[in-house]
């Protein structure tokens, strides 16, 4: 992981309060996989019954605010690293 994907993982362990082990980081691969893992961590450890969508929005808002990626380049099949450019 670069530094870059690790940023972005250490934003989504703190903007939802879960923790995501490298394992399952290096295997996250799209905007899709990172959105439905953050509701899979989020559902175990607060009981919530979220999907993909909820965390989808913020996602997208940091992609673009911080990384400057334009919105219009992001969904959920694209590539955290080969579509959106990060390292």
């Amino acid at each position: 992981m670069g530094l870059d994907t690790v940023e972005l993982v250490m934003w989504v362990e703190e903007e939802f309060g879960i923790t995501v082990s490298d394992d399952e980081a290096s295997v996250t691969y799209t905007v899709g996989d990172l959105a439905e893992l953050i509701a899979q961590k989020v559902n175990a450890q607060y009981g919530k019954s979220w999907t993909y969508a909820e965390p989808l929005p913020r996602i997208i808002d940091i992609l673009v605010k911080d990384y400057g990626v334009k919105r219009e380049r992001i969904n959920t099949a694209s590539r955290i690293v080969d579509d959106l450019g990060l390292e």
